[in-house]
């Protein structure tokens, strides 16, 4: 009698439950995932259609609006930016040290020719000439020893000058130039890596002014005047050919360093990326489409909406991870409760229906081309549906933290979704609970539709909602509550009536309603009916002051007696003078006093009771014994000599295995001794209660209740507190003498 349900038929009832809790967690998990996927899927279809569509120049019909908020590379900015930086890193030159030294080596030997030996030195030079590849087809070397001795001096002396200059300003080539020219420079950079003292490591010089072999005459203008000043025959010519046929380019484009500063500059280039914000209009209609905008409709159609297979396995496994932890929450909340399976998988459906309304909604909204905000979540449903349904505020959050873990994995989503679905569902799991007052409803959407919006608003405006979208944000979070009340309204007694489940409106309905079992135990035995009432406030008060369910208590107590209805005249609250037990045997008593349990559970079923409400009736007396009349039967059997079983005079039931049917048990027999107190007071009452609460311990009665004797303690002084009210006194009032008006003559 632990449970109603015969032990084979609860143990299947619960593997059936866990059963289909699995069925549902795999089906939740699996939504979870292909919701947020088939969500990108339409809208990446949706805006391709659009960027397809429509053509520059034409007029919209719509709206178009972005269903989310992401950034991409503008790469027409991007390499613009590239470009630029390219080009702002100038060709690099520098001086090469072994032609310049070649060179030197080469105007000195010719420098270096005497008169005696001149046709031999001059042949030997020649030939050197020819072995490095520089042929002498202007015979500069025939037209130099043509020259008289001091026409050779003075040509020498120029040459060295020359060589000199040239060197030091560094020879080009004609390809390199004509390279960096064509690539669009006018300027470059020159490094010095030769000793040029007095020179910066890098200077910027103008090709115009670069010295090539063929721009020497130019160069050395000034040169060849002070000479023909000195000596009209001098050959400026000449000069310009053994500059030509002797000297080697010495300063080279250095075409890899450049390449290769250049990479680092573009390397460096922030690429530039386009924000666009959920919600913010991309496309207004009956407006011309622009090449920016369509555009803008191609790259959120070809790149918001994609994931990779990395990320599909993080989502998976995030998805996985949150309905883990919140299933495993809600088991520890619970785990002591018949229904577990049953509320959990309540919660589980709530879930399911949440994703395939926000499947659904925002399949609508992308069809409309309506920006999707965060108010429009449905996740309010099921934190409220999963509180009211299972007594217990903090399960309807595992069901808020869960809804959010999945929201946040929509394509709409931004990095508030998650804290904004949690803080809303907070906000009305703490305004929304149990009323009485219909108008009390009404003050508690009007708190929780104001906090809501505020808290969304908060929350959207972090992330940059626009200000045209505040209206439609702070609309779309009271319809969504609205909705989900009424959802939640309907739904409720629904799973009330089908599961049979002691929510708190259904408890205070068979607590302050008329109940036909009521009715008659009311009639038939006004004594039970009145003790019952007793109880009930007892165990409500107990209840309440340990955070237990108060309510199931008060329930359980107005209905622990009902079985007493078929013989009231057993029971001595309803006795007068006369006591049917002095008429019959003991053990007989004891029978008929047991079967009040048995046939009150039979009453409870057909009056539809609660499951929780029948446990408590059947566990009201535990197995303990009947003491009066189990002493009364040994005292016979002392006599007679013969032996008495302790167990003919216990009562058939177990032991509380919650703290509601615990409670209802201390408070049923803490009344029913109360009442043989003579002139009570605080004291005789903390006494009574204290003493039958230990022996309902000695006795192992609340070994299964999970009252700590912390909670004992607190529910002794419940009781005492409500005996002393129950039992005030009164002043006693004179009798008033009423006069017959007749007899005043």
């Amino acid at each position: 009698m632990k449970r109603q349900l015969p032990k084979g038929d609860f143990v299947a009832s619960k593997k059936l439950g866990r059963r289909l809790s699995i069925v549902l967690v795999l089906l939740t998990v699996i939504t979870a995932m292909l919701v947020p996927l088939l969500s990108s899927q339409r809208s990446d279809i949706g805006m391709q259609n659009l960027g397809t569509r429509y053509k520059v120049g034409e007029l919209a019909d719509e709206d178009v609006f972005s269903p989310s908020s992401f950034q991409f590379v503008d790469e027409t900015k991007t390499n613009a930016l590239i470009q630029d930086a390219l080009k702002s890193v100038l060709p690099h030159f520098s001086y090469a040290l072994r032609p310049t030294n070649e060179s030197y080596a080469r105007i000195k030997e010719l420098t270096a020719i005497t008169a005696e030996n001149a046709e031999q030195e001059f042949q030997v030079l020649k030939s050197k000439l020819e072995e490095q590849n520089r042929a002498d087809s202007g015979n500069v070397l025939g037209r130099i020893s043509s020259l008289n001795d001091q026409q050779k001096l003075m040509f020498f002396d120029a040459l060295r000058q020359a060589s000199n200059r040239i060197l030091s300003d560094g020879l080009y080539t004609r390809e390199d130039l004509s390279r960096i020219q064509q690539d669009g420079y006018t300027t470059f950079l020159i490094d010095n890596t030769v000793s040029m003292k007095g020179l910066d490591p890098l200077r910027e010089q103008s090709v115009s002014q670069a010295v090539t072999k063929d721009r020497m005459y130019a160069v050395l203008e000034d040169v060849f005047k002070a000479y023909l000043s000195l000596d009209a025959s001098f050959q400026p010519y000449l000069l310009t050919d053994t500059l030509a046929l002797l000297l080697e380019e010495n300063v080279h484009y250095e075409e890899v360093e450049t390449l290769a500063l250049r990479t680092q500059a573009a390397q460096q280039i922030i690429p530039q990326t386009v924000s666009v914000e959920r919600g913010q209009r991309i496309v207004t209609k009956d407006t011309v489409v622009t090449k920016a905008q369509l555009l803008l409709l191609q790259k959120i159609g070809s790149h918001v909406f994609h994931y990779t297979l990395l990320e599909l396995i993080g989502r998976s496994i995030f998805i996985l991870l949150a309905t883990s932890v919140s299933i495993f929450v809600f088991i520890q909340f619970h785990h002591t409760e018949r229904r577990l399976y049953l509320y959990l998988n309540l919660m589980l459906f709530s879930v399911l229906f949440s994703l395939l309304a926000l499947f659904a909604l925002t399949s609508i909204l992308q069809s409309y081309s309506i920006p999707f905000l965060d108010s429009f979540l449905p996740v309010l449903f099921a934190p409220l549906f999963t509180a009211h349904i299972t007594s217990k505020k903090r399960l309807g959050l595992v069901a808020a933290f869960l809804l959010a873990c999945y929201a946040t994995l929509m394509p709409q989503a931004t990095s508030m979704t998650f804290f904004f679905s949690l803080t809303v569902s907070g906000l009305s799991l703490y305004f929304f609970q149990y009323t009485i007052k219909r108008l009390e409803d009404l003050f508690n959407w009007f708190y929780a539709g104001l906090s809501t919006s505020f808290a969304a608003l908060a929350l959207n405006l972090i992330v940059g909602l626009p200000l045209q979208s505040l209206l439609p944000l702070i609309g779309g979070m009271l319809i969504n509550l609205t909705i989900s009340l009424v959802i939640v309204e309907a739904a409720v007694p629904l799973c009330e009536h089908i599961f049979n489940i002691p929510t708190a409106f259904r408890l205070s309905e068979l607590a302050f309603s008329d109940s036909p079992v009521l009715e008659r135990l009311a009639a038939v035995a006004q004594g039970t009916f009145n003790h019952s009432r007793y109880v009930s406030e007892l165990a409500y008060q107990g209840a309440k002051a340990i955070g237990a369910n108060a309510m199931l208590a008060r329930v359980g107590g107005i209905f622990h007696d009902i079985g007493k209805a078929d013989h009231p005249e057993y029971f001595i609250e309803n006795q007068g003078s006369e006591n049917k037990h002095d008429d019959i045997k003991p053990s007989l008593s004891a029978a008929i006093i047991k079967s009040h349990v048995k046939l009150g559970l039979e009453k409870g079923r057909e009056a539809g009771l609660p499951q929780e409400v029948l446990d408590i009736i059947a566990q009201h007396h535990g197995n303990d014994v009947i003491q009066f009349f189990y002493n009364e039967a040994k005292e016979q059997a002392q006599s007679a000599g013969v032996d008495v079983k302790e167990d003919d005079f216990s009562y058939n039931g177990n032991p509380p295995t919650f703290p509601e049917s615990a409670i209802v048990m201390l408070a049923d027999c803490v009344e029913a001794a109360s009442r043989t107190i003579k002139r009570p007071n605080h004291s005789k009452y903390q006494k009574l209660a204290h003493s039958i609460i230990m022996g309902k311990i000695e006795r192992g009665q609340l070994n299964d209740s999970q009252l700590s004797l912390t909670d004992l303690d607190h529910i002794e002084d419940a009781f005492v507190q409500t005996l002393i009210g129950r039992d005030h006194h009164r002043i006693e009032y004179p009798d008033e003498k009423i006069e017959n008006p007749k007899s005043k003559g």
